[in-house]
């Protein structure tokens, strides 16, 4: 990197010499910062913070834990392959049903049905 700067201060001191030695005037020029110093204003322009305000009403929790539930439940435990197929996505859903039951863990009906989904995800990583 000192090699190329020293370089690039020769080339300016001998066009810098050739000017004055012809005598015309040098040209104002702007110097360009390095791409390393310039601000990342697009960058910064067109980074988003995530934000959302997805709502479930309680029957719409009720009615997913009762359908995770029973696929789960469902299926056949000692089927290996199956069971390598499906746990990636029930453990996503788990997670999304996890987020959405927050609102209404505090009434009973539903905190009984996440538990027992939990329970059950509990079991099948034993199994």
């Amino acid at each position: 990197m000192a090699m190329s700067v020293g370089r690039r201060g020769l080339v300016h001191l001998r066009a810098s010499a050739s000017r004055l030695a012809s005598g015309s005037a040098p040209a104002p020029r702007l110097a360009a910062a390095p791409i390393f110093r310039q601000p990342a204003l697009a960058v910064a322009a067109a980074a988003r913070p995530y934000v959302t305000v997805v709502k479930y009403q309680r029957e719409d929790v009720l009615e997913k834990l009762n359908d995770f539930r029973a696929e789960v439940f469902s299926t056949n435990w000692a089927d290996y392959l199956n069971l390598v197929y499906n746990v990636p996505f029930w453990e996503s859903e788990l997670d999304k049903l996890t987020s959405i039951v927050q609102p209404y863990l505090h009434e009973p009906e539903v905190g009984a049905k996440f538990g027992e989904v939990q329970e059950l995800m509990d079991v099948l990583y034993q199994c």
